[in-house]
Formats: C-alpha cells, structure tokens, sequence
C-alpha cells in the first residue's frame, strides 16, 4: 500500500513483513533507522496487537529497501516497488 507524504515515499508492511525487512538489512544502517521510525496501527477489540506499521522515507533509501527485499523477502517488494512508483508518478 502507498501514499505519497511531503515528497516522501510512504511505505506500510505487515509487522510480519517489517520483521523480515529489518533482518535483511544492516543493523545501524540509515534503513534499519528507516525501518525502526515506523508508526504501528493496532488492530480492534478482539486483537489489539500492532497489524501494519507504516514509515516514509527518502525515494533513495526506498530503493535501497527495494533491492534487499528484492534479495530476501520478494513479497515485501511488491509493495514497496507500488511506492515507489505511485510517488514517481506524481512527481
């Protein structure tokens, strides 16, 4: 899923998939810090655990995301690669 925020590209993942993204890239890289900025939506009544998480982030590191999900995770970049179009789109 995709919106585009100031410029920025918007990204939103399942906590599953923002689990395996975070373990594909490297720990105290400007990613990781991408990744761990993320704003979590809980989920209703019945289950309140976060469901989606949502962070914005440069085109540039969005790419450098799409490349290590692309690698590790391919289902985490089709949503990120939807992102990254629809803000190029706009521009």
């Amino acid at each position: 899923m995709w919106k585009r925020v100031s410029g920025m590209v918007e990204i939103i993942l399942s906590e599953t998939q923002l689990a395996r993204l975070k373990a594909a890239v490297a720990k105290r890289s400007v990613e990781h810090a991408a990744l761990e900025a993320g704003d979590y939506f809980a989920g209703d009544e019945i289950a309140p655990e976060p469901v989606a998480v949502t962070f914005t982030c440069t085109m540039e590191i969005a790419r450098q995301l799409l490349a290590v999900a692309r690698a590790s995770c391919p289902d985490v970049a089709v949503g990120i690669r939807a992102a990254i179009d629809q803000q190029a789109r706009r521009r």
